[in-house]
C-alpha cells in the first residue's frame, strides 16, 4: 500500500513538473510570436520658416516658366534623408518631386502642380528609403512668386515687341490746408467747450 502511494505521489509530482514545463514553454512562444511594435519615428513639425529656426520648413513658394508650383524648403542638415513632399487638397493628394540645390545642402526645391492661393493644405515630407512621414503640417499658400516676364520674353521667340515697364502713379503732394478754430457760444449753454 505504501508503494501504490509512493508511485501515485510520483505520477503526481511528475504530471505537475510537466505543466509547469509546457505552461513556460508555451508561454514563451506566445511571447516570441507577438508582433514588436516598430520603433516610431518623431514626426516633426513642417512650418514657414521664421526666426525660431525649425527645420525642416518652407521658405517659399513659385512658379516656375512652365506653370509648375516650386516649393522652397529648409533641412536641418546636408544628411536628411532623401525625400519626396505630397500636398493634399481634400481626396487629392500630388506628389512633388524634389531636389537639393548643389551649392547650399541644406536648401531643396520640390515641384509639381501648382496649388490655389488661401486654401488649407496638408504638407507631409516622405522618406524614399522607406516611406516614412518625416514631417506634416497643415496650412494655407499665402503667396506665390510669379516668373519674370522679361525672362519669358527674352526666350520666347515669337515675343518681337519689349515689354513695357510698369510705372507706379505717385500722387504728387498738394498744399497743406491750415484750418483756424474760432470760438462760438455754444447752444444753449453761453460758455464754450474747449
Amino acid at each position: 500500500m505504501n508503494r501504490k502511494k509512493m508511485i501515485v505521489g510520483i505520477s503526481i509530482a511528475v504530471g505537475l513538473v510537466v505543466l509547469v514545463i509546457a505552461g513556460v514553454i508555451y508561454l514563451l512562444v506566445r511571447l516570441k510570436t507577438q508582433p514588436q511594435a516598430r520603433q516610431r519615428t518623431l514626426i516633426s513639425e513642417l512650418v514657414y520658416c521664421n526666426s525660431h529656426d525649425l527645420r525642416p520648413c518652407i521658405v517659399s513658394f513659385s512658379v516656375d516658366a512652365d506653370g509648375n508650383m516650386v516649393v522652397n524648403l529648409l533641412i536641418p542638415a546636408s544628411n536628411y534623408p532623401d525625400f519626396y513632399l505630397t500636398i493634399s487638397n481634400n481626396d487629392v493628394t500630388n506628389r512633388y518631386e524634389c531636389q537639393q540645390v548643389e551649392d547650399f545642402p541644406t536648401n531643396i526645391y520640390c515641384t509639381g502642380v501648382a496649388m490655389n492661393l488661401g486654401e488649407p493644405l496638408q504638407f507631409n515630407i516622405i522618406a524614399l528609403e522607406d516611406e516614412t512621414i518625416l514631417a506634416e503640417g497643415n496650412f494655407a499658400i499665402i503667396g506665390l512668386q510669379l516668373p519674370n516676364p522679361a525672362e519669358e520674353a527674352t526666350t520666347t521667340a515669337l515675343v518681337t515687341e519689349s515689354p513695357t515697364p510698369f510705372l507706379l502713379d505717385f500722387p504728387t503732394p498738394s498744399p497743406t490746408l491750415r484750418v483756424t478754430a474760432t470760438r462760438t457760444p455754444s447752444y444753449p449753454n453761453p460758455t464754450s467747450y474747449p
